[in-house]
């Protein structure tokens, strides 16, 4: 019997606050969305130093390894109109 994977998915974060996975502690947070949809922001994984990230869009992906275990976080949705985001971390 497979056990059940690691799945979280946010609801909608504004931008200047910052997601925190209760697991394994990774951040990300969105400091401004451009009107064409583009971000930018910083995220930090697991035991890692913390990096910018620019010009990011909806459905980018970065993958990590925290405690040998494969994980995924995506970047669902970035809303201008309303200033959030919106992002999901899964086990793979």
């Amino acid at each position: 019997m497979e056990s059940q994977k690691y799945f979280i998915q946010s609801g909608s974060i504004s931008s200047g606050k910052v997601f925190i996975d209760p697991l394994t502690e990774l951040t990300f947070g969105i400091r401004h969305i451009s009107f064409d949809r583009l971000a930018s922001g910083n995220v930090t994984f697991p035991n890692a130093v913390s990096q910018d990230i620019n010009n990011v869009s909806p459905g980018q992906k970065w993958n990590f390894i925290f405690k040998g275990k494969d994980y995924e976080l995506i970047l669902l949705e970035l809303n201008y109109l309303n200033d959030n985001y919106k992002v999901q971390l899964s086990e793979k």
